[in-house]
């Protein structure tokens, strides 16, 4: 495998300049220094045997930077079409390739820079020619890879010729790891007989596609992909496109599979498996070939995938008014996969999780999720590869709108979930905990590098995005939203877009539809800059109406931070242009769009609603639309309380969800009494339904980790355990239906009782796992109670209910089971129990690589395990920072959970000493800053609200008992 390869780093460049230029130097101080004796001094050598010296040396010039030195690609040349051949040899663990590149020269240059990264180029193998055998320079020299930007630097002993088109073909090869899960690796499964099987495949985003051949590896370098793949006998290769004829049969029995051109794409799209997979299939009402596949063991758990896929393609060419592109739709379950899924072109690729569903094995929630992962990567068919990003900067326009969207297939095909009031609980109120952050960021920012693009794959790009469209749409409209939707994606097919293009048709819509907005003016202020706002309503009381007025600041969980924003200020003094949707009790509209506008500027906006009353509640951010938090004056919240107290089904889900996340996070910020955000809970007695019980769990779940280490946690959970108890009575252990939203009220209702120590609850899972243990071979246990069955009985019991679960664990061949029993491991009561699984997680023969972090997270998540996951996360900062540290999502994970419970001044010094010490910190970098932001917040709330909160809560479980 051997190739005559040079390569030179930047530090090793820039030392070879710094020694020439302190040559320089010296000499010339020398010179200085010497007695003026009519001597000549130089920096040049005198010839021997003379008293002439040589001709001087010039003095070193000013270094211009070189051209490899730039990280972003050079606007010179274009690709048009990759010509791409593999040998994909899996039993040898490598592989090998020959890319022939045909590149457009718009400007000219002598120089040539294609990405490549952890391949052995054969540079004897580099070749450059006319297109149709027209003439080219020459290779000059020796090329070389530049690994600081991950180039392969080619030099050429002539200009390349602009409007003239060049082939370029180099062959390559490397390894094919099992990890990293990027680029093209490996991944093995386990079949029923107990044996082990491999596959190949690729995931290439953002940045991986040159671990697999060379390439210009930026999005706005889309081409054509011609490919053909060669495989050992037993394997079949999936692609992009559809086979283009029959496979070939070589003489040494391997198999060569040839791929129809596809359609212009970026790099990070394109994909290719190897493997012995099943699928199912079935054609979409527009003609879309629609297969999904996974490892025979699975084959059962692949329908509802399909089911679901082909109706929500079928939905968005409706949406979207235009056809899918490809003649074909593939997806598949991938054992070892880093993300949850990848949206390549025709070939998307999932976590195993994220894509099977058994029933009567998976969870509800594990079925919600398979549904909308599904609708999330379908969406990007459109909004990602149709129209693609012009630069990294731009992520959220890509994850973002898939974020959004995904609610509206979701929706379609399963209409009675209520994914529209679920939207605030899983994805903006989460994001608003991070964003409310001093060390948050901007959705749009400037990134270079891989560790600096991978780390825009954050939820602020993906939740935040969502939320802003959920925003957007809801002021401009639904029609007038998808029509400029619509244009958008008209306009640029096939092309690249910024944000700015997607303001202006969304603008040309809205004035054609006779709204005076202008969209780009709007949206600045919530893309531009970090944060958002709380809106401040105060009434007028004693009118005879609902008078209030509105105004607007920055909304921070810590206002005493004092962590510098190290992004530019774009003008706007953290204001925004604020939609507001308001309604009262005597006119109570919660479907209504009348929106009004709170602007930027200094000045208060004043409303006179007429015909209300001093008794009435005003509510301000409908279904909680608008990407903002609402505060009232006391009396507001009061009628708001005693409204809930009455009837809460006057309230939407979202807006009661709204309520607590609202109340609970402004007290947080100093901006309410505690007591007030506490008082409003006491209603929860008489809440059930599911969405506001998810934002209790959420907020209360925040006060449940500041007070687990003191002396109001019992006060706490004697607390919660009489205000979840009625809706644990309500639903029962054994349920009320099996419709999806009571299916998850089921599971939550039990997992919050046993979590506060519902006898009943508690005695019901560990008598149900003790039965199982009996029996291993039948698992009665209702699906939708699985996760806290599992983890209550590990809890109370000791060594041999863990050893059971892991040996389940390591039995199964269900995804989803398996998921659910790794999470319960963490939640051992015992310390030497959970520090063995942390020690086996990292162990890729028992916890797989993709997993190990979710591991140290849910040790992370137990109050046994919180200093345990810290220190195990500190010990072996080598092994996580060499597996994971350029990974999109793992390490910064990783980071936030084992840091999530610090609230002391010794664990803020020991994570700021840390960081200190690990200085490279990959792609958790910000999350590193944000953890000690978050641990700072974490304090001042222990330092500001503890005493107030444990005497509020002494006062009240004393008046309950």
């Amino acid at each position: 495998m051997g190739s005559s390869e040079f390569t030179i780093s930047k530090a090793t460049f820039w030392a070879l300049v710094a020694a020439s230029l302190c040559l320089t130097i010296l000499v010339g101080l020398l010179c200085g220094l010497l007695p003026n004796k009519n001597v000549e001094c130089t920096s040049a050598p005198q010839n021997p045997g003379t008293n002439e010296p040589t001709s001087p040396t010039p003095a070193v010039p000013t270094t211009e930077p070189q051209i490899w030195e730039n990280i972003r690609l050079p606007t010179n040349l274009k690709p048009h079409h990759y010509d791409l051949y593999f040998r994909v040899d899996i039993s040898g663990e490598e592989f090998r390739g020959k890319s022939t590149v045909l590149v457009e020269c718009l400007e000219p240059i002598d120089t040539i820079l294609i990405h490549s990264k952890d391949l052995e180029i054969d540079m004897a193998s580099i070749e450059l020619t006319g297109q149709g055998g027209g003439s080219a320079p020459g290779i000059s020299g020796n090329p070389m890879l530049y690994e600081e930007n991950q180039y392969l630097v080619i030099p050429l002993d002539g200009m390349l010729k602009a409007g003239t088109t060049y082939l370029l073909t180099i062959e390559f090869s490397a390894e094919l790891n099992a990890e990293p899960l990027t680029g093209l690796y490996r991944s093995s499964y386990t079949t029923e007989d107990g044996g082990s099987r491999t596959i190949a495949s690729t995931f290439f985003a953002p940045t991986d596609a040159r671990k697999a051949f060379p390439c210009f590896d930026e999005p706005a370098y889309k081409a054509n992909f011609t490919l053909t793949v060669e495989n050992e006998p037993g394997y079949f290769a999936l692609a992009n496109m559809p086979l283009d004829g029959e496979n070939e049969t070589l003489s040494d029995e391997w198999v060569r599979s040839k791929f129809m051109m596809s359609v212009p794409m970026s790099t990070y799209l394109l994909c290719f498996v190897v493997c012995d997979f099943v699928k199912v299939e079935k054609e979409t009402k527009g003609g879309v070939q629609f297969r999904v596949w996974a490892r025979p063991e699975a084959s059962h758990s692949l329908t509802s995938a399909l089911d679901w896929g082909a109706d929500i393609i079928d939905y968005f060419e409706d949406y979207f008014q235009i056809d899918f592109p490809l003649p074909k739709m593939d997806m598949i379950a991938i054992p070892d996969f880093a993300a949850g899924a990848m949206e390549n072109w025709g070939l998307i690729t999932y976590r195993e999780s994220a894509l099977l569903y058994t029933d009567g094995v998976s969870s509800p929630s594990n079925k919600q999720r398979v549904c909308t992962v599904v609708s999330h990567e379908l969406a990007h068919q459109w909004f990602g590869n149709l129209v693609t990003l012009q630069w990294w900067d731009d992520v959220w326009l890509n994850e973002g709108f898939a974020s959004f969207v995904e609610y509206l297939g979701v929706e379609h095909v399963e209409p009675t979930w209520g994914m529209n009031d679920q939207f605030v609980v899983r994805d903006l109120q989460p994001v608003m905990n991070t964003d409310a952050l001093q060390t948050s960021r901007p959705i749009i920012v400037d990134v270079e590098t891989p560790d600096d693009i991978n780390q825009q794959f954050d939820p602020i790009s993906y939740n935040k995005g969502a939320s802003i469209l959920r925003m957007l749409q809801n002021f401009l409209g639904q029609s007038t939203f998808r029509k400029g939707v619509n244009s958008y994606l008209k306009r640029f097919a096939y092309g690249n877009a910024v944000n700015t293009d997607l303001w202006n048709e969304l603008t040309k819509a809205a004035v054609e539809d006779g709204q005076d907005v202008d969209v780009a003016q709007v949206m600045d202020t919530w893309t531009l800059q970090m944060g958002f706002p709380a809106v401040n309503v105060t009434r007028t009381y004693g009118g005879g109406n609902v008078d209030f007025t509105a105004t607007q600041e920055r909304f921070l969980s810590n206002p005493d931070s004092e962590e510098q924003s190290t992004y530019p200020d774009p003008g706007f003094g953290y204001r925004w242009y604020v939609p507001m949707t308001y309604t009262t009790k005597s006119d109570a509209n919660f479907d209504g769009n009348n929106t009004e506008w709170l602007d930027p500027g200094p000045d208060t906006y004043i409303r006179w609603v007429f015909g209300g009353s001093d008794a009435d509640w005003l509510i301000v951010n409908i279904r909680q639309f608008g990407y903002y938090r609402v505060n009232y004056d006391d009396d507001n919240w009061l009628l708001i309380s005693q409204q809930l107290e009455a009837n809460n089904k006057v309230f939407p889900e979202s807006s009661r969800a709204a309520f607590l996340s609202d109340a609970f996070n402004l007290a947080r910020g100093g901006e309410l009494s505690m007591v007030t955000a506490f008082e409003l809970t006491s209603y929860l007695t008489k809440e059930r339904d599911y969405v506001p019980w998810v934002a209790v769990d959420s907020n209360l779940g925040y006060v449940d980790l500041m007070l687990s280490r003191s002396k109001a946690y019992g006060n706490f959970q004697s607390y919660m355990l009489n205000q979840v108890t009625p809706f644990f009575d309500f639903i029962g252990w054994e349920g009320q239906s099996n419709a999806h939203l009571e299916s998850l009220s089921h599971s939550l209702a039990v997992n919050l009782a046993c979590q506060y120590g519902n006898e009943d609850c508690i005695n019901n899972a560990t008598l149900e796992f003790a039965a199982w243990m009996a029996d291993s071979s039948t698992n009665m246990i209702n699906p939708t109670l699985r996760s806290t069955v599992y983890c209550t009985a590990v809890s109370a019991g000791g060594q041999d209910e863990w050893n059971f679960a892991y040996e389940q664990y390591q039995a199964t061949l269900d995804a989803s089971e398996s998921s659910t029993l790794l999470t319960s491991l963490g939640c051992s009561s015992q310390v030497w129990v959970l520090n063995t699984f942390l020690e086996i997680s990292l162990d890729p023969t028992k916890v797989r690589t993709q997993d190990a972090v979710n591991a140290v997270g849910y040790v992370a998540r137990n109050p046994v395990g919180y200093s345990l996951a810290w220190d195990f996360f500190r010990a072996n900062w080598d092994v996580y920072r060499a597996t994971y540290g350029d990974s999109i999502f793992q390490f910064s994970s990783l980071v936030d959970s084992v840091t999530a419970h610090f609230n002391t001044e010794f664990e803020l010094q020991m994570l700021e000493d840390f960081m200190a010490d690990h200085p490279d910190q990959g792609t958790a970098s910000r999350a590193f800053v944000q953890a000690v932001d978050s641990t700072k917040a974490n304090i001042r709330w222990v330092d500001s609200y503890l005493e107030e909160v444990a005497t509020w809560l002494d006062d009240s479980v004393s008046t309950t008992t």
